[in-house]
C-alpha cells in the first residue's frame, strides 16, 4: 500500500511557501480492511452438499441454501458475491473455478459451472426472471397467479469465462471454451469455442484451444 503524506513548509520569514507531497512506500494497513477468506476447514460444518479441497470463500459473501450447493476442488469466491439456492434450486461448482467479487448466482432452477470456468467481477447469472412484456405483474411480492416467470438451468461448460458486468438470463447453455466479453447480455445459447461480446452477445471470432494443452500440462504436474 502506498500513502501520500502532505508536509507543510514555511519560510524563515514565517511566510508559507506551499506544500510538498512525499510518496511513502509500503506502509502496512491493519486487517480491518481485509476480512479474509474461509477455507474448507472453516466451512465443513456449514452443510454444503459437497465441499472439495483448497476452497476459499470470502467472509463477506452471502451464501443461502448451502445444502443445495456443491463445490469442487481449488475454488475461490471473492468478496460480496451472493450464491442463492433455495428450495429445489441448486448451484454446482466444479474444480479450478474462480468467482470474482460482487457476482450474483440465483440458482432457483439450477446453475452449473464446470471445471476451469470463471466469472469476472460483477457477473450476474439468473435461472429465473420475471416476464418484462407488461402482460404480467412482476417482483416476488406479487402472488404467483399474477406473474409469469421465465425459468431454466444455466450451464457454463468447461473453460468458459464470463467478462466483468455481464448478465446471463435463464435457460442458457454456454458451450465449452467460449469467452464472453465484459458488459455483455447472454440471452441465447452460445456455441463452443467462440469469443462473444455485446448486448445481446454475438460471436466475434473463434477462441484458441491451446488452453487444453495447458490444462493437460497442469494436471500432469499435479499428479507428480
Amino acid at each position: 500500500m502506498h500513502i501520500l503524506l502532505k508536509i507543510k513548509h514555511k519560510a524563515s520569514n514565517k511566510k508559507r511557501l506551499g506544500s510538498i507531497f512525499i510518496l511513502k512506500k509500503e506502509i502496512p494497513l491493519g486487517k480491518k480492511f481485509d476480512p479474509g477468506y474461509y477455507c474448507e476447514d472453516d466451512l465443513k460444518d456449514e452443510g454444503f452438499r459437497k465441499l472439495g479441497k483448497n476452497v476459499k470463500i470470502a467472509k463477506n459473501c452471502t451464501i443461502i441454501g448451502a445444502n443445495n450447493i456443491s463445490i469442487g476442488d481449488n475454488v475461490r469466491i471473492d468478496g460480496f458475491s451472493s450464491i442463492i439456492a433455495l428450495g429445489n434450486g441448486y448451484v454446482t461448482i466444479g474444480s479450478f473455478v474462480h468467482i470474482g467479487g460482487y457476482c450474483i448466482l440465483t440458482g432457483g432452477e439450477g446453475i452449473i459451472m464446470n471445471d476451469f470456468s470463471g466469472l469476472s467481477h460483477g457477473v450476474q447469472i439468473y435461472s429465473r426472471a420475471d416476464d418484462y412484456s407488461g402482460n404480467h405483474l412482476t417482483n416476488p411480492t406479487i402472488p404467483r397467479n399474477y406473474t409469469k416467470i421465465n425459468r431454466g438451468t444455466v450451464c457454463l461448460e468447461r473453460h468458459v469465462i464470463i467478462g466483468a458486468g455481464s448478465v446471463i438470463l435463464p435457460n442458457i447453455a454456454i458451450g465449452e471454451g467460449s469467452a464472453v466479453g465484459a458488459l455483455s447480455l447472454v440471452n441465447k445459447n452460445l456455441a463452443p469455442w467462440g469469443i462473444y461480446f455485446g448486448c445481446p452477445a454475438r460471436k466475434l471470432k473463434n477462441r484458441s484451444k491451446k488452453l487444453l494443452e495447458l490444462e493437460k500440462q497442469l494436471m500432469d504436474e499435479l499428479k507428480q
